[in-house]
């Protein structure tokens, strides 16, 4: 997601420089919470319960 908005961000050479620093560290963090937000869809003592369940089997 992050390389589609930077290469948008390249397209655009009048827009000044403080600005698409602006919009390339918006679209980082915007890339980093939907990461962790996927990361954290099962909660952890759920993939432990798994886990050992495989381990048993």
């Amino acid at each position: 997601m992050t390389a589609l908005v930077l290469e948008n961000l390249a397209a655009l050479p009048a827009m000044g420089r403080s600005l698409r620093m602006l919009l390339t560290r918006l679209a980082r963090a915007l890339d980093a919470l939907v990461s962790a937000q996927a990361a954290r869809s099962i909660p952890e003592w759920r993939m432990r319960q798994v886990q050992s369940e495989i381990n048993r089997y």
